[in-house]
């Protein structure tokens, strides 16, 4: 592959419908070769140079589209699949959640990628401005589980503030069960959590949302 979208200004209408297909093929694949090698290997072990090589193409493309390694990186986290609800949608209520992490951490979920993508966001870095990237991904996630919780503050909570670093915390001990899965997948294959179906998730994942996610009387 080459500069694909490389003069597609001057060229004809087909041609240079072409060569902007050609050019989103190009930044795709970089993309996907990027978040395989930083789910691997890490920020610090991955290089440009490398990403390059994977797809064909000079390693000046890849600073013409991303800009640097940290850009690339961005992009990469950026594509990254946030488990949407079953209409595209984040999930807003329990059994929702819980449907929607039963699929997306079955056995088959991303046949796309060598590795589920969430580990993209566990590999320490070294560079902060990187793992505050990877922090802020996670809060996100954690940010719109709490709204799945869609709990009101009790009249005998203590105070609002305490209220809320609960919920979150409840929240964020969701993205860390899904996290968890994803991890034991990958680098142990316990079964029969490794080999196992979104039906066969959806029951027990239901019962920890709900316990999760629901205030203490």
């Amino acid at each position: 592959m080459g500069d694909a979208d490389d003069d597609a200004s001057t060229a004809g209408p087909a041609e240079g419908d072409r060569r902007r297909r050609d050019a989103a093929a190009t930044r795709h694949a970089l993309l996907q070769a990027a978040r395989s090698r930083f789910t691997r290997l890490g920020y610090d072990r991955t290089t440009l140079r490398d990403v390059a090589a994977d797809v064909g193409v000079n390693l000046a493309l890849i600073k013409r589209y991303f800009d640097s390694k940290e850009g690339l990186f961005k992009a990469a986290l950026a594509a990254t699949p946030r488990f949407p609800g079953p209409e595209g949608e984040f999930p807003r209520d329990h059994a929702d959640l819980a449907e929607a992490l039963a699929h997306q951490l079955s056995a088959t979920a991303w046949p796309e990628f060598s590795e589920h993508p969430v580990l993209l966001l566990l590999r320490v870095s070294g560079d902060e401005r990187v793992d505050s990237l990877r922090r802020q991904a996670l809060q996100d996630f954690s940010r719109r589980v709490l709204e799945a919780s869609d709990a009101s503050r009790p009249d005998d909570a203590p105070s609002r503030e305490q209220h809320d670093r609960e919920r979150l915390l409840r929240a964020e001990l969701v993205v860390a069960l899904g996290v968890g899965v994803a991890v034991v997948r990958s680098a142990v294959g316990l079964q029969p959590l490794g080999d196992a179906t979104s039906e066969e998730l959806v029951g027990p994942l239901r019962d920890v949302v709900d316990v999760l996610l629901t205030p203490r009387d």
